[in-house]
């Protein structure tokens, strides 16, 4: 690696990208790596950018924020022949967490660049755009938009969630829903449901604890309709993945997974929202390049 692309968020994580951006660029550079930084202005300026750096002939382009800068160079990278990395530097900061890089560990993720392997990860895609993470519809949806627009005013990380489910109690309610799972139909309420490729999402939630990046899959998790007080006890138990044993839960796998409903319920993609239902998820069957820790083994997890 003699020269990288890096698509910066300075805003990202109330500012703490900005601090971090100096300790990145001269990490990279004392061990002889060329760093060209786009940084973005607006939303859906990744994107753009990422498209940008590819066309310069960039071969490595890294994502430097959170989550939705991440899902912006993603859908800017797809299709190109250009490896992705990424430095979490945001407020959530949830795919890197299924390698093991926590929120602001920029000197980590340095070190994964230079030291790491480019693994090929799944591409998803709902109605037009990629994602790599999570997505889903439902109470998740309404509390990750309330968090990014209300929540992240006044707290960080996971606590901004928190406070956006426990305001989200007292508004939502579960929600009839119809769920195709490939040749499957569900008809049930449901609080949520969840389709991942890879394992957290909402600021550090194991939503779906064996979802593999490659294997060509969604895992979708179901919580059904339970009381407020029957879904604080389930919710507690995503921190650590303790949920998939809840009867509320169902789980499946599926290559593609079409939610409809008779209400107007929000979907989301990476953390970012996205449209309403109805919105098809799918298993592409493309792949993306990605620059991510050793492998310790089959399961997948870094050393």
């Amino acid at each position: 690696m003699q020269e990288i692309a890096l698509i910066v968020n300075l805003t990202a994580g109330y500012g703490k990208c900005r601090l971090k951006y100096p300790e990145v660029t001269a990490y990279l550079e004392q061990h002889d790596v060329k760093v060209k930084s786009f940084f973005t202005e607006k939303r859906g300026h990744g994107e753009e950018l990422a498209r940008q750096a590819v066309r310069e002939g960039f071969d490595v382009v890294v994502s430097m924020g959170g989550d939705g800068t991440l899902n912006e160079v993603v859908n800017g990278v797809a299709g190109s022949s250009a490896t992705l990395g990424f430095i979490p530097a945001g407020a959530g900061n949830d795919f890197g967490r299924t390698f093991g890089l926590k929120n602001g560990e920029v000197t980590k993720a340095c070190h994964v660049l230079l030291d790491g392997h480019a693994r090929a990860v799944d591409l998803c895609r709902i109605d037009a755009r990629y994602f790599i993470n999570v997505a889903g519809a439902g109470f998740d949806a309404e509390v990750g938009h309330m968090a990014n627009v209300w929540g992240k005013r006044y707290f960080s990380g996971a606590t901004a969630y928190i406070a956006s489910i426990l305001r989200q109690l007292v508004a939502f309610s579960p929600r009839e829903m119809i769920i195709e799972l490939d040749e499957q139909r569900i008809s049930t309420k449901v609080w949520m449901v969840a389709v991942a490729n890879a394992r957290y999402f909402g600021g550090g939630f194991m939503i779906a604890p064996t979802a593999e990046i490659d294997d060509g899959l969604l895992d979708v998790y179901i919580i059904q309709e339970t009381s407020k007080a029957g879904l604080l006890m389930v919710l507690p138990r995503v921190m650590t993945g303790g949920h998939v044993s809840h009867p509320a839960v169902l789980f499946y796998r599926a290559k593609r997974v079409k939610l409809s409903s008779p209400y107007v319920l929000a979907a989301q993609a990476d953390g970012e929202l996205v449209d309403h239902l109805p919105q098809e998820f799918a298993i592409t069957g493309e792949k993306i390049n990605m620059i991510l820790p050793r492998l310790a083994g089959p399961s997948g997890l870094p050393r």
